[in-house]
């Protein structure tokens, strides 16, 4: 199973988290979301939490996609601005969506699932200084080889149309119950320049 989140609010938004992308294969989560951890935690850990950078999704110049006013309210609303149906197939399901934010950068994810993998195509234009992908896996034991990160029975690989100013992996958090809080590795690809980021999630059959 996957699941994209895309702007379409009928209640405050709790996470800056539009465009996050879960994958699920028999009960295990493989691409993960990251909990909300705790809604009396200090400062830090609610920006975390609630923040783009803890989603599976794209952060422009290192900001939330929505600008914070309090505790628990973001302003400037997310609307979608691209909206393709779910499509079907003998072979994949196809469905893809996009926003463009108050500053004026955009985001266009595509998404394709087959029972062999998982596909995401990323378009992004109109930000300042840099743009960057993440993907988060539990904490096992995955290795970086260039731009293919792998456990061995699985394999995750970025692909650029432009330069890829950064790839690397980093240690972060989620939270899978209340007030609890665990590692996990997180692939950050970053790019300085509009253009489109290929991701391709293999499994062993």
């Amino acid at each position: 199973m996957a699941f994209l989140r895309y702007p379409r609010f009928r209640f405050r938004p709790s996470h800056a988290d539009a465009l996050h992308l879960d994958l699920w294969l028999n009960g295990e989560n493989l691409l993960c979301d990251d909990g909300s951890y705790s809604y009396h935690a200090e400062p830090k850990w609610l920006e975390y939490f609630g923040g783009t950078a803890s989603h599976n999704t794209v952060q422009f110049d290192d900001r939330d996609q929505m600008p914070r006013l309090g505790r628990f309210l973001f302003g400037d609303w997310l609307r979608t601005s691209f909206l393709q149906p779910l499509g079907k197939n003998d072979q994949a399901v196809e469905f893809a969506a996009g926003y463009r934010d108050r500053a004026a950068a955009s985001h266009r994810r595509q998404v394709t699932l087959s029972n062999l993998g998982l596909s995401v195509v990323d378009e992004v234009e109109g930000f300042t200084h840099k743009a960057i992908l993440r993907w988060r896996v539990p904490h096992t034991h995955w290795r970086l080889e260039g731009q293919r990160w792998t456990n061995g029975a699985h394999t995750l690989t970025v692909q650029a149309s432009v330069p890829i100013a950064r790839c690397e992996v980093v240690e972060a958090w989620e939270s899978r119950h209340y007030l609890e809080k665990t590692p996990v590795s997180v692939l950050e690809v970053e790019i300085h320049q509009p253009g489109t980021l290929t991701t391709q999630y293999r499994w062993a059959a």
